[in-house]
Protein backbone atom coordinates (compact mmCIF):
# COMPACT_ATOMS: atom_id res chain seq x y z
CA UNK A 1 0.00 0.00 0.00
CA UNK A 2 2.58 2.32 1.08
CA UNK A 3 5.03 1.48 -2.00
CA UNK A 4 2.07 2.41 -4.49
CA UNK A 5 0.87 6.15 -2.98
CA UNK A 6 4.43 6.68 -3.07
CA UNK A 7 4.82 6.08 -6.64
CA UNK A 8 1.13 7.64 -7.18
CA UNK A 9 2.46 10.89 -5.31
CA UNK A 10 5.61 10.67 -7.77
CA UNK A 11 3.27 10.19 -11.11
CA UNK A 12 0.65 12.94 -9.54
CA UNK A 13 4.14 15.38 -9.01
CA UNK A 14 5.53 14.64 -12.49
CA UNK A 15 1.52 14.94 -14.08
CA UNK A 16 1.17 18.50 -12.53
CA UNK A 17 4.42 19.66 -13.70
CA UNK A 18 3.86 18.95 -17.30
CA UNK A 19 1.32 21.54 -18.80
CA UNK A 20 -1.31 19.06 -20.80
CA UNK A 21 -0.57 16.07 -19.08
CA UNK A 22 -3.30 14.95 -16.68
CA UNK A 23 -3.90 12.00 -14.12
CA UNK A 24 -6.68 11.36 -16.40
CA UNK A 25 -4.21 10.34 -19.27
CA UNK A 26 -2.16 8.20 -16.81
CA UNK A 27 -5.50 6.33 -15.28
CA UNK A 28 -6.71 5.68 -18.72
CA UNK A 29 -2.85 3.52 -19.09
CA UNK A 30 -3.44 2.13 -15.62
CA UNK A 31 -7.08 0.66 -16.41
CA UNK A 32 -5.32 -1.87 -18.80
CA UNK A 33 -3.23 -3.48 -16.30
CA UNK A 34 -3.74 -6.10 -13.41
CA UNK A 35 -3.91 -4.16 -10.65
CA UNK A 36 -6.77 -4.52 -8.52
CA UNK A 37 -8.34 -3.31 -5.19
CA UNK A 38 -5.86 -1.56 -3.00
CA UNK A 39 -3.13 -1.35 -5.22
CA UNK A 40 -4.67 0.53 -8.17
CA UNK A 41 -6.53 2.46 -5.34
CA UNK A 42 -3.48 3.52 -3.17
CA UNK A 43 -2.13 4.65 -6.79
CA UNK A 44 -5.01 6.84 -8.45
CA UNK A 45 -6.00 8.66 -5.18
CA UNK A 46 -2.17 9.67 -4.13
CA UNK A 47 -1.21 10.70 -7.55
CA UNK A 48 -4.74 12.96 -7.96
CA UNK A 49 -4.75 14.43 -4.57
CA UNK A 50 -0.61 15.71 -5.23
CA UNK A 51 -1.52 16.88 -8.58
CA UNK A 52 -4.02 19.09 -7.30
CA UNK A 53 -1.55 20.83 -5.39
CA UNK A 54 1.15 21.07 -7.83
CA UNK A 55 -0.69 21.50 -11.02
CA UNK A 56 -1.12 25.10 -10.19
CA UNK A 57 2.78 25.66 -10.10
CA UNK A 58 3.00 25.54 -14.35
CA UNK A 59 -0.83 27.32 -14.16
CA UNK A 60 0.74 30.25 -12.09
CA UNK A 61 4.37 30.53 -13.69
CA UNK A 62 3.66 29.83 -17.38
CA UNK A 63 1.65 31.69 -20.17
CA UNK A 64 1.77 34.52 -18.11
CA UNK A 65 0.03 38.08 -20.44
CA UNK A 66 1.04 41.42 -19.88
CA UNK A 67 -0.41 44.21 -17.47
CA UNK A 68 -2.67 44.88 -20.13
CA UNK A 69 -4.84 41.81 -20.74
CA UNK A 70 -5.45 41.75 -16.94
CA UNK A 71 -8.95 41.63 -16.67
CA UNK A 72 -9.00 38.38 -18.65
CA UNK A 73 -6.47 36.18 -16.65
CA UNK A 74 -6.20 34.56 -13.49
CA UNK A 75 -5.17 35.87 -10.23
CA UNK A 76 -2.09 34.18 -10.02
CA UNK A 77 -0.88 35.91 -13.01
CA UNK A 78 -1.27 38.95 -11.53
CA UNK A 79 0.56 38.42 -8.83
CA UNK A 80 3.31 36.63 -10.39
CA UNK A 81 3.50 40.21 -12.54
CA UNK A 82 3.28 41.55 -9.05
CA UNK A 83 6.62 39.68 -7.90
CA UNK A 84 4.01 37.29 -5.85
CA UNK A 85 4.06 34.20 -7.58
CA UNK A 86 5.42 32.31 -4.79
CA UNK A 87 2.88 33.88 -2.31
CA UNK A 88 0.13 33.06 -4.62
CA UNK A 89 0.88 28.98 -5.23
CA UNK A 90 1.12 28.69 -1.26
CA UNK A 91 -2.31 29.68 -0.71
CA UNK A 92 -3.72 27.61 -3.19
CA UNK A 93 -1.95 24.59 -0.55
CA UNK A 94 -2.92 26.53 2.58
CA UNK A 95 -6.42 26.22 0.74
CA UNK A 96 -5.66 22.63 -0.40
CA UNK A 97 -5.00 21.56 3.19
CA UNK A 98 -7.74 23.16 5.01
CA UNK A 99 -10.02 21.08 2.32
CA UNK A 100 -8.03 18.08 3.10
CA UNK A 101 -8.82 19.10 7.00
CA UNK A 102 -12.62 19.51 6.41
CA UNK A 103 -13.00 16.78 3.92
CA UNK A 104 -11.58 14.33 5.86
CA UNK A 105 -14.46 15.28 8.79
CA UNK A 106 -17.19 15.44 5.84
CA UNK A 107 -16.64 12.60 3.57
CA UNK A 108 -18.48 9.44 5.37
CA UNK A 109 -21.40 11.82 6.06
CA UNK A 110 -21.32 13.40 2.51
CA UNK A 111 -21.25 9.59 1.60
CA UNK A 112 -24.48 8.32 3.01
CA UNK A 113 -25.90 11.70 1.83
CA UNK A 114 -25.47 10.41 -1.66
CA UNK A 115 -26.75 6.90 -0.92
CA UNK A 116 -29.81 8.14 0.93
CA UNK A 117 -30.91 10.99 -2.36
CA UNK A 118 -29.91 9.65 -5.56
CA UNK A 119 -32.83 10.05 -7.22
CA UNK A 120 -33.81 13.59 -6.12
CA UNK A 121 -29.92 14.56 -7.06
CA UNK A 122 -30.44 13.55 -10.72
CA UNK A 123 -33.60 15.51 -11.18
CA UNK A 124 -32.00 18.80 -9.80
CA UNK A 125 -28.83 17.96 -11.63
CA UNK A 126 -30.07 19.80 -14.84
CA UNK A 127 -31.63 22.87 -12.88
CA UNK A 128 -28.02 23.59 -11.17
CA UNK A 129 -26.42 23.24 -14.27
CA UNK A 130 -28.88 25.46 -16.10
CA UNK A 131 -28.37 27.81 -13.29
CA UNK A 132 -24.49 28.13 -13.79
CA UNK A 133 -25.52 28.97 -17.49
CA UNK A 134 -27.64 31.77 -15.79
CA UNK A 135 -25.06 32.85 -13.80
CA UNK A 136 -22.17 33.29 -16.63
CA UNK A 137 -24.95 35.48 -18.78
CA UNK A 138 -25.69 37.61 -15.58
CA UNK A 139 -21.56 38.27 -15.12
CA UNK A 140 -21.84 40.13 -18.49
CA UNK A 141 -21.69 44.20 -17.35
CA UNK A 142 -23.78 45.63 -19.48
CA UNK A 143 -26.14 44.25 -22.56
CA UNK A 144 -23.29 44.25 -25.19
CA UNK A 145 -21.51 41.95 -22.88
CA UNK A 146 -24.18 39.23 -22.30
CA UNK A 147 -24.82 39.02 -25.91
CA UNK A 148 -21.08 38.47 -26.24
CA UNK A 149 -21.26 35.74 -23.35
CA UNK A 150 -24.32 33.98 -24.82
CA UNK A 151 -22.27 33.71 -27.81
CA UNK A 152 -19.23 32.07 -26.54
CA UNK A 153 -21.89 29.61 -24.22
CA UNK A 154 -23.42 28.59 -27.65
CA UNK A 155 -19.88 28.49 -29.54
CA UNK A 156 -18.45 26.20 -26.85
CA UNK A 157 -22.02 24.26 -26.20
CA UNK A 158 -21.93 23.63 -29.77
CA UNK A 159 -18.24 22.42 -29.79
CA UNK A 160 -19.05 20.05 -26.86
CA UNK A 161 -21.42 18.26 -28.48
CA UNK A 162 -19.25 18.00 -31.92
CA UNK A 163 -16.49 16.99 -30.00
CA UNK A 164 -17.73 14.92 -27.03
CA UNK A 165 -15.52 12.42 -27.84
CA UNK A 166 -12.79 14.25 -27.63
CA UNK A 167 -12.52 16.32 -24.11
CA UNK A 168 -8.95 15.90 -23.69
CA UNK A 169 -8.00 18.74 -26.84
CA UNK A 170 -10.85 20.59 -26.19
CA UNK A 171 -10.32 21.43 -22.55
CA UNK A 172 -6.68 21.41 -23.03
CA UNK A 173 -7.70 24.24 -25.91
CA UNK A 174 -9.43 26.65 -24.11
CA UNK A 175 -7.42 26.46 -20.67
CA UNK A 176 -3.63 25.32 -21.97
CA UNK A 177 -2.77 26.36 -25.36
CA UNK A 178 -4.99 29.53 -25.95
CA UNK A 179 -3.01 31.42 -22.95
CA UNK A 180 -0.01 29.83 -24.16
CA UNK A 181 0.63 30.98 -27.29
CA UNK A 182 -1.06 34.29 -26.68
CA UNK A 183 1.43 34.87 -23.94
CA UNK A 184 4.34 34.42 -26.54
CA UNK A 185 3.58 37.82 -28.52
CA UNK A 186 3.05 39.75 -25.40
CA UNK A 187 5.89 42.29 -24.14
CA UNK A 188 5.72 41.96 -20.07
CA UNK A 189 8.40 42.61 -17.23
CA UNK A 190 8.07 39.77 -14.93
CA UNK A 191 10.16 41.09 -11.38
CA UNK A 192 12.06 39.00 -8.93
CA UNK A 193 9.80 36.69 -6.62
CA UNK A 194 9.13 37.66 -3.21
CA UNK A 195 9.32 35.27 -0.46
CA UNK A 196 5.66 33.37 -0.13
CA UNK A 197 4.71 34.57 3.44
CA UNK A 198 1.12 33.91 3.75
CA UNK A 199 -1.62 35.27 6.24
CA UNK A 200 -4.07 32.39 7.90
CA UNK A 201 -6.85 34.38 9.16
CA UNK A 202 -10.63 33.93 9.64
CA UNK A 203 -11.08 35.17 6.02
CA UNK A 204 -8.37 32.63 4.99
CA UNK A 205 -10.04 29.72 6.33
CA UNK A 206 -13.62 31.08 5.53
CA UNK A 207 -12.80 30.74 1.79
CA UNK A 208 -11.29 27.41 2.36
CA UNK A 209 -14.56 26.04 4.09
CA UNK A 210 -16.31 27.72 0.93
CA UNK A 211 -14.50 25.82 -1.78
CA UNK A 212 -14.37 22.19 -0.14
CA UNK A 213 -18.41 23.25 -0.09
CA UNK A 214 -17.79 23.83 -3.59
CA UNK A 215 -15.56 21.09 -4.60
CA UNK A 216 -18.20 18.84 -2.77
CA UNK A 217 -20.71 20.46 -5.01
CA UNK A 218 -18.17 19.64 -8.57
CA UNK A 219 -18.00 16.18 -7.49
CA UNK A 220 -21.58 15.49 -7.76
CA UNK A 221 -22.38 17.93 -10.63
CA UNK A 222 -20.85 16.60 -14.26
CA UNK A 223 -20.14 19.34 -16.35
CA UNK A 224 -19.20 21.95 -13.57
CA UNK A 225 -14.79 22.00 -12.89
CA UNK A 226 -12.83 23.79 -10.56
CA UNK A 227 -12.47 27.18 -12.16
CA UNK A 228 -16.43 27.00 -12.92
CA UNK A 229 -17.24 26.64 -9.35
CA UNK A 230 -14.73 29.09 -8.21
CA UNK A 231 -15.92 31.67 -11.04
CA UNK A 232 -19.91 30.81 -9.67
CA UNK A 233 -18.92 31.34 -6.24
CA UNK A 234 -17.27 34.77 -6.96
CA UNK A 235 -20.14 36.13 -8.73
CA UNK A 236 -22.35 34.86 -5.97
CA UNK A 237 -20.06 36.45 -3.56
CA UNK A 238 -17.61 38.94 -4.61
CA UNK A 239 -14.42 37.35 -3.47
CA UNK A 240 -12.20 40.90 -2.31
CA UNK A 241 -8.93 40.17 -3.68
CA UNK A 242 -6.53 37.08 -5.14
CA UNK A 243 -5.36 35.64 -1.91
CA UNK A 244 -8.70 34.75 -0.68
CA UNK A 245 -9.59 33.62 -4.42
CA UNK A 246 -6.57 31.34 -4.64
CA UNK A 247 -7.38 29.95 -1.00
CA UNK A 248 -10.86 29.07 -2.63
CA UNK A 249 -9.26 27.59 -5.68
CA UNK A 250 -6.75 25.45 -3.71
CA UNK A 251 -9.71 24.13 -1.55
CA UNK A 252 -11.90 23.42 -4.95
CA UNK A 253 -9.34 21.49 -6.39
CA UNK A 254 -8.31 19.05 -3.61
CA UNK A 255 -11.41 18.45 -2.11
CA UNK A 256 -13.37 17.75 -5.32
CA UNK A 257 -11.32 14.14 -5.46
CA UNK A 258 -12.32 13.48 -2.04
CA UNK A 259 -15.74 13.70 -3.03
CA UNK A 260 -15.50 12.39 -6.60
CA UNK A 261 -14.53 9.36 -4.39
CA UNK A 262 -17.37 9.17 -2.07
CA UNK A 263 -19.66 9.92 -5.32
CA UNK A 264 -18.02 6.68 -7.03
CA UNK A 265 -18.62 4.45 -4.27
CA UNK A 266 -22.19 5.68 -3.11
CA UNK A 267 -23.50 5.93 -7.24
CA UNK A 268 -21.57 3.62 -8.34
CA UNK A 269 -20.74 6.53 -11.14
CA UNK A 270 -17.29 8.22 -11.98
CA UNK A 271 -17.40 12.38 -12.20
CA UNK A 272 -14.07 12.52 -13.69
CA UNK A 273 -11.64 10.31 -16.03
CA UNK A 274 -9.25 9.36 -12.92
CA UNK A 275 -12.44 7.80 -11.28
CA UNK A 276 -14.08 6.21 -14.44
CA UNK A 277 -10.28 4.28 -14.59
CA UNK A 278 -11.10 2.69 -10.99
CA UNK A 279 -14.75 1.99 -10.68
CA UNK A 280 -14.37 -1.33 -12.24
CA UNK A 281 -11.51 -2.30 -9.98
CA UNK A 282 -12.09 -1.41 -6.91
CA UNK A 283 -14.50 -2.49 -3.72
CA UNK A 284 -17.54 -0.62 -3.15
CA UNK A 285 -18.52 -0.27 0.55
CA UNK A 286 -17.71 2.28 3.83
CA UNK A 287 -14.28 0.25 4.42
CA UNK A 288 -12.98 1.33 1.07
CA UNK A 289 -14.04 4.98 1.69
CA UNK A 290 -12.24 4.73 5.09
CA UNK A 291 -9.00 3.26 3.47
CA UNK A 292 -8.92 5.81 0.90
CA UNK A 293 -9.57 8.92 2.74
CA UNK A 294 -6.16 8.09 4.91
CA UNK A 295 -4.54 7.63 1.27
CA UNK A 296 -5.76 10.72 0.64
CA UNK A 297 -4.73 12.63 3.81
CA UNK A 298 -1.22 11.01 3.35
CA UNK A 299 -0.78 11.76 -0.06
CA UNK A 300 -1.96 15.76 0.76
CA UNK A 301 0.74 16.27 3.11
CA UNK A 302 3.66 14.79 0.65
CA UNK A 303 1.80 16.70 -2.15
CA UNK A 304 1.65 19.93 -0.05
CA UNK A 305 5.33 20.20 1.33
CA UNK A 306 6.04 18.91 -2.27
CA UNK A 307 4.61 22.17 -3.97
CA UNK A 308 5.92 24.68 -1.97
CA UNK A 309 9.48 23.13 -2.48
CA UNK A 310 9.57 23.04 -5.88
CA UNK A 311 7.80 26.57 -6.36
CA UNK A 312 10.87 27.82 -4.88
CA UNK A 313 12.77 26.54 -7.58
CA UNK A 314 10.22 27.34 -10.07
CA UNK A 315 10.09 31.12 -9.34
CA UNK A 316 14.11 31.04 -9.86
CA UNK A 317 13.48 30.26 -12.93
CA UNK A 318 10.80 33.02 -13.92
CA UNK A 319 11.98 35.57 -15.86
CA UNK A 320 10.92 36.80 -18.93
CA UNK A 321 13.26 34.75 -21.47
CA UNK A 322 13.01 31.71 -19.71
CA UNK A 323 8.69 31.69 -19.53
CA UNK A 324 9.18 32.36 -23.55
CA UNK A 325 11.17 29.02 -23.66
CA UNK A 326 9.33 26.82 -21.31
CA UNK A 327 5.94 28.41 -23.11
CA UNK A 328 7.28 27.16 -26.71
CA UNK A 329 8.27 24.02 -25.47
CA UNK A 330 5.07 23.51 -23.64
CA UNK A 331 3.35 24.29 -26.74
CA UNK A 332 5.19 21.67 -28.73
CA UNK A 333 4.62 19.55 -26.05
CA UNK A 334 1.00 19.42 -26.01
CA UNK A 335 0.74 19.20 -29.68
CA UNK A 336 2.39 16.10 -29.58
CA UNK A 337 0.80 14.60 -26.79
CA UNK A 338 -2.94 15.42 -28.58
CA UNK A 339 -1.55 14.36 -32.10
CA UNK A 340 -0.22 10.55 -29.95
CA UNK A 341 -3.53 10.38 -27.67
CA UNK A 342 -5.99 11.40 -30.35
CA UNK A 343 -4.97 11.49 -33.76
CA UNK A 344 -6.15 13.79 -36.54
CA UNK A 345 -9.50 14.43 -34.99
CA UNK A 346 -7.82 15.54 -31.52
CA UNK A 347 -5.47 17.97 -33.70
CA UNK A 348 -8.97 19.78 -35.63
CA UNK A 349 -10.84 19.94 -31.92
CA UNK A 350 -7.39 21.07 -30.78
CA UNK A 351 -7.21 24.08 -33.34
CA UNK A 352 -11.30 24.94 -32.96
CA UNK A 353 -11.55 24.79 -29.22
CA UNK A 354 -7.71 27.13 -29.09
CA UNK A 355 -9.04 29.66 -31.60
CA UNK A 356 -12.34 29.99 -28.84
CA UNK A 357 -10.46 30.23 -26.37
CA UNK A 358 -8.02 32.90 -27.83
CA UNK A 359 -10.94 35.28 -28.68
CA UNK A 360 -12.48 34.60 -25.35
CA UNK A 361 -9.11 35.96 -23.97
CA UNK A 362 -8.67 38.78 -26.34
CA UNK A 363 -12.48 39.97 -25.67
CA UNK A 364 -12.22 40.18 -21.60
CA UNK A 365 -14.20 37.06 -20.97
CA UNK A 366 -13.28 34.84 -18.49
CA UNK A 367 -12.33 31.26 -19.37
CA UNK A 368 -14.52 29.87 -16.88
CA UNK A 369 -17.31 30.17 -19.29
CA UNK A 370 -16.10 27.76 -22.01
CA UNK A 371 -16.83 25.46 -19.26
CA UNK A 372 -20.73 25.76 -21.14
CA UNK A 373 -18.94 23.03 -23.34
CA UNK A 374 -19.41 20.46 -20.70
CA UNK A 375 -22.32 21.70 -19.03
CA UNK A 376 -24.86 22.27 -22.37
CA UNK A 377 -24.40 19.02 -23.74
CA UNK A 378 -24.60 17.95 -19.77
CA UNK A 379 -28.04 19.13 -19.18
CA UNK A 380 -29.32 18.06 -22.56
CA UNK A 381 -28.48 14.25 -21.72
CA UNK A 382 -30.41 14.50 -18.46
CA UNK A 383 -33.52 16.11 -20.62
CA UNK A 384 -33.29 13.06 -23.18
CA UNK A 385 -32.57 15.06 -25.86
CA UNK A 386 -28.79 14.18 -26.46
CA UNK A 387 -27.22 10.02 -26.39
Amino acid sequence: MILFCLLGVLAGIIAGLIPGLHSNNITIILATTPFFGIEITSFILSMCITQSFVEFIPSTMLGIPSENTFESILPAHKMVLEGKGLEAINYTVLGGIIAVIIGALLTHPFFLFLEQNQTQLRNITPLILTLAIIIFIKEGKNFKHKIGLIFIILAAGCQGILFQDQLFPLITGYFGLAGLILSLNETKNIPNQEKGEIIINFETIKYGLIGTIGGAIVAIMPGIGSNTAGGIINTLKKIPNSKNYLTLLGSINTSNFFFSFATLLALSKARNGAMIAIQEKIFYGEETLFFGTIIMILSAAIGGISTILLAKKATKLINKKNEQILNKICIIFIIFLIIMMNGINGLITLIFSTALGVYTIKKGYKRSTLMSSLIIPTILFYLFILI
